[in-house]
């Protein structure tokens, strides 16, 4: 192969819902009833040239995927709402009163109702004696708010979102903020968060942030930090990835006045040509 660089691109559509008009408050986590919620409505991945290969696979929501000439489209609804973990283990807080303390922390069972989920194969279509290459997240994936005539309210969510990458082993890859954190955290389970002695609240070290940037050389993309598969010769023809997006309730911009934004994500992936 002559290119170094494959580029795919994905886009993901998310629409944040509600039916109740609420007030602010400075107090992580939503306060009133669940009922702000994510209307998730399609995905299509694309792979723009070379030897990668991208095609739907499965999802934890109820949504359906089909793959043609290269282009995979997922459609689907499910409704999520603010929760906390690492991208791969989530928990959602019962709230007492007040409510800063919680009566229980439960663990996440499902997807439906709480975030998006859905996985793609991803591959290439030379053989393995060819050379391989490794493929990232790059520049063009962003979380924005949906341009229209609520366009403050919609920006106010973004920086409460998070998406996370899972591999074939079902591990998260990297979790990543569109806007820069100055102390992102999450729950896990331990003592002392909100009254209980189950959870508590953990820095996220491991957070991107930021815009992200597409890179000519392998050097520079793995320093960069955003590998999500290796692809390499002779190694590994394909693999799964996991994408999910939720509404982080650690964050401090996770608060009632977000409540009815809409939001949209878009995935950009590219591949480096590993050349021996």
């Amino acid at each position: 192969m002559n290119k170094k660089n494959k580029v795919l691109l994905s886009a993901v559509g998310l629409v944040l819902l509600s039916g109740i008009a609420a007030t602010s408050s400075t107090f992580a986590w939503f306060t009133t009833v669940r009922t702000a919620s994510i209307n998730y409505t399609e995905a299509t991945v694309t792979s723009a040239s070379g030897n990668l290969v991208v095609a739907y696979k499965s999802s934890q929501n109820t949504v359906t995927g089909n793959t043609v000439d290269n282009v995979t489209t997922i459609t689907g609804a499910n409704s999520i709402t603010d929760i906390s973990g690492d991208g791969k283990t989530f928990y959602k807080p019962v709230w007492a009163v007040p409510t800063t303390t919680a009566s229980v922390i439960n663990t996440v069972s499902t997807a439906d109702g709480f975030y998006v989920d859905f996985t793609v194969t991803v591959s290439r279509d030379n053989t393995l004696a060819q050379n391989g290459f490794k493929v990232y997240l790059g520049a063009g994936t962003e979380i924005v708010g949906k341009t229209d005539s609520n366009q403050a309210l919609n920006d106010s969510v973004v920086p409460a979102t998070r998406l996370a990458v899972l591999g074939s082993d079902g591990e998260v890859v990297l979790r990543w903020a569109p806007v820069a954190e100055t102390s992102p955290k999450y729950l896990v389970d331990g003592t002392g968060a909100y009254g209980t002695t189950t959870h508590q609240v953990q820095a996220d070290s491991a957070l991107k942030t930021g815009a992200i940037t597409t890179e000519t050389t392998i050097a520079a993309a793995d320093a960069a930090g955003y590998l999500v598969a290796d692809l390499a010769s002779g190694t590994l023809a394909s693999t799964d990835l996991t994408f999910r997006i939720w509404i982080e309730g650690e964050d401090a911009q996770t608060v009632n006045a977000i409540i009815g934004g809409v939001f949209n994500v878009n995935i950009a992936l590219y591949a480096l040509e590993v050349v021996a």
